[in-house]
């Protein structure tokens, strides 16, 4: 009975071990936020764990931070921003409405997966900055692909 359990608990956590996988989250701000620091949080959208903190600071457009990830997972955003706009939005905290659902296992030549996401325009009800020229937009075609993993 007892070698039974210690079999079935190894097995769980050898297979906890097998599902996790590398990954990067790239958050980009908008044109129209270089004035502003930005900080998005990545969580597990089904237990609410924090998986990773990134920070965009001012005079930035990106940045990426790898951590780890498990196939199969569904992940929740949130962001947040400073200097404030108004005093009422001060510690305001805007949910991204938009999850990502990752693959249940890598493809054979995937080494991890990245994971983009757009400040502000996956967080709905985000204010623009008062000198927003209507113009703004994400550049993911600037950002450098993840480099090779060894």
């Amino acid at each position: 009975m007892k070698l039974t359990k210690i079999v079935a608990l190894s097995s769980l956590l050898v297979s906890s071990q097998v599902l996790a996988f590398p990954c990067f989250m790239t958050a980009v701000k908008d044109s129209c936020w270089g004035d502003y620091d930005v900080t998005v949080v990545v969580r597990n959208a089904i237990t609410g764990d924090t998986l990773t903190t990134v920070e965009v600071p001012k005079g930035q457009f990106w940045t990426r931070v790898p951590f780890t990830c498990e196939g199969g997972q569904r992940l929740g955003y949130s962001a947040t921003f400073e200097p404030t706009i108004w005093d009422s939005g001060k510690g305001a905290v805007y949910q991204g409405t938009q999850y990502t659902l990752l693959p249940l296992a890598p493809k054979p030549t995937e080494k991890a997966w990245e994971i983009p996401i757009c400040f502000p325009a996956a967080f709905p009800g985000t204010p623009y900055p008062p000198t927003a020229s209507g113009n703004c937009k994400c550049d993911m075609k600037s950002i450098p692909p993840v480099p090779p993993m060894k």
